[in-house]
C-alpha cells in the first residue's frame, strides 16, 4: 500500500495516526510509510560469538584489507542490480554464517586460528569462500589470498 498526501507540510516528520512521515536524504524526498509494529527477532548469540572469534584470533589486517577489496570488486560488479554492500563486516558475517551452516558442529567459543587453518576451512581466505560458494564470484576474486 502506498500513501499519498495532496499537501505536506515543509519540514514536517513524525507520526500521524496509522502512518509515519519522514525525508530521505539519499532519495532527497518526503516518504510517507504504513506503521508497523516490530517483528520478533531471534536470538542473536551466534552472531555475537563470531565477533567474539574475530575479536579474539585478532584478524589479519590483511584479511580485512581482502574484505574491503572484494566489497569494491562486488559493488562494481552488481551495482546495476541494485545490490550493495559497504564495510568489511559484511563480508566476514556472510563468510561465518555460510561456515556455520556447512559446519554445524563448528564451536566459535573454542575455535582457533590453528584449528581453522588445520582443518583448511574456507573461511581462511576470501578467496577459498568464493571457491567453497560462501560469497559471490566477481572478477579478480582469485587475488585476495591473504589468510585469516
Amino acid at each position: 500500500m502506498k500513501a499519498k498526501l495532496k499537501v505536506l507540510l515543509p519540514g514536517f516528520t513524525g507520526n500521524m495516526d496509522d502512518v509515519v512521515v519522514y525525508y530521505n536524504s539519499k532519495l532527497n524526498k518526503y516518504i510517507v510509510r504504513k506503521k508497523v509494529k516490530p517483528k520478533f527477532t531471534p536470538d542473536h548469540s551466534l552472531t555475537q560469538e563470531m565477533h567474539a572469534f574475530r575479536r579474539r584470533i585478532d584478524v589479519s589486517e590483511d584479511y580485512i584489507d581482502d574484505c574491503r577489496e572484494y566489497i569494491r570488486l562486488f559493488n562494481q560488479k552488481f551495482r546495476r542490480q541494485g545490490r550493495a554492500m559497504s564495510t568489511w563486516p559484511n563480508v566476514y558475517m556472510k563468510i561465518m554464517r555460510a561456515l556455520k551452516a556447512k559446519y554445524p558442529e563448528l564451536d566459535f567459543g573454542t575455535l582457533t586460528r590453528e584449528d581453522v587453518l588445520e582443518r583448511d576451512l574456507p573461511c581462511k581466505t576470501v578467496a577459498s569462500a568464493v571457491e567453497a560458494g560462501y560469497l559471490d564470484k566477481v572478477p579478480g576474486y582469485e587475488k585476495l589470498d591473504n589468510s585469516l
